[in-house]
């Protein structure tokens, strides 16, 4: 064996190691992360083409049902019936990425959480594991609530208007199990971004390996909390693009909620995180003065002015000026820049930021186009 390979092999070994292990994680934890959906026998394109199917022939049916709107042409009902079926496969897609990403993201984060393997293991396990009965438990509350709303109340559906359920009971069975269907993916997709949520939190808590100069080893944790707050976005953002403005007060009120849920599911996740690198920073900062206060005290003690001491204390304070200057501007959340942040906030904040734009364009710049 060459004297290069010698010096070479432990390191890559070493790191070989590493990438099955990360690996062998990776795959165990996509598979413990597999709900009832992910579980059938069935490709995932198979699965997402038969839900928009599904969700399809029920909108034709209410537009059976319904019939022809007085004032709506036929692109504009052709665009309202595509809202449900795009929400319902945003959804099924980005639950899909959302499990994927936050798996990777454990992997990743694995050697900055400083606890011991079995207490990430279970930590882990808690937050990406979901029990059938909790999955079973959401489709029962699902059907409870459409069944409630359309059977008991008699309340037309969320989209299209208002529909009297046909008294066929195959088609109303249809229309309340796609409606089930949809309330159980949109359950579980705030199940999942709760449980996530807390726990990232979770994990913030925990003692961090923070490096004040890249905050790389980190950024996961923000990752995941813009990912989610933007999946949350987006589930206003779809009906609002396809649809229009609402003009009720509760959608207005809802558009508000989701806005702040966005936010939350942002910065709740990172508020540990903060603290840790904030502390970190503080504790540098600290030790950065007492050495310029130990530099500036030498320099005003030494008595010839130009000794060499002088330049290397000069030196020596310039440096740590620098360096407190370089510690200062570093981050305090885990994103690359401080415009990272605001970029995420203001991505968090995209429903009711398009809302009030559209409604200044449309009670300010509207009239003045049209005189």
């Amino acid at each position: 064996m060459s004297s290069r390979m010698r010096r070479g092999g432990p390191r890559k070994v070493e790191a070989a190691l590493a990438g099955k292990s990360d690996l062998s994680s990776e795959r165990r934890w996509r598979s413990l992360s597999k709900n009832l959906l992910d579980r059938l026998p069935l490709p995932f394109a198979v699965k997402a083409v038969i839900l928009a199917g599904l969700v399809l022939g029920e909108q034709a049916l209410e537009e059976a049902i319904v019939g022809p709107q007085a004032g709506a042409t036929a692109i504009s009902r052709v665009t309202v019936r595509l809202a449900v079926p795009t929400l319902a496969v945003y959804i099924l897609l980005t639950e899909r990425l959302v499990k994927r990403s936050v798996v990777r993201a454990l992997v990743h984060l694995r050697p900055s959480i400083l606890i011991e393997d079995e207490e990430y293991e279970e930590t882990v396990r808690r937050m990406i594991f979901l029990p059938a009965a909790v999955d079973i438990g959401l489709a029962l509350l699902a059907l409870v609530l459409i069944l409630t709303l359309f059977v008991i109340m008699d309340s037309p559906p969320p989209i299209g208007g208002p529909l009297n359920m046909p008294s066929n009971p195959l088609a109303a069975g249809y229309i309340v199990f796609t409606y089930s269907l949809l309330g159980w993916l949109g359950l579980r997709l705030i199940y999942t971004g709760v449980r996530d949520a807390t726990g990232f939190g979770r994990l913030a808590r925990k003692p961090l390996l923070v490096n004040l100069y890249d905050p790389e080893n980190l950024l996961p944790f923000g990752s995941i909390s813009l990912l989610h707050s933007l999946v949350l976005a987006g589930v206003i953002v779809i009906p609002l693009v396809m649809l229009g403005q609402p003009s009720s007060a509760a959608s207005l009120i809802l558009i508000t909620l989701n806005t702040l849920g966005s936010l939350m599911a942002l910065i709740l996740p990172l508020v540990g995180v903060y603290r840790q690198m904030r502390g970190a920073k503080i504790q540098t900062l600290g030790l950065i003065s007492t050495q310029l206060m130990a530099a500036q005290n030498a320099l005003i003690q030494l008595l010839d002015p130009q000794s060499e001491s002088v330049a290397d204390l000069n030196a020596r304070a310039t440096a740590l000026v620098t360096l407190r200057k370089t510690i200062l501007e570093s981050p305090n959340w885990p994103f690359r820049s401080t415009t990272a942040v605001i970029r995420a906030v203001v991505a968090a904040m995209s429903p009711l930021i398009y809302f009030i734009l559209i409604e200044i364009t449309r009670a300010y710049l509207v009239p003045v186009l049209i005189r």
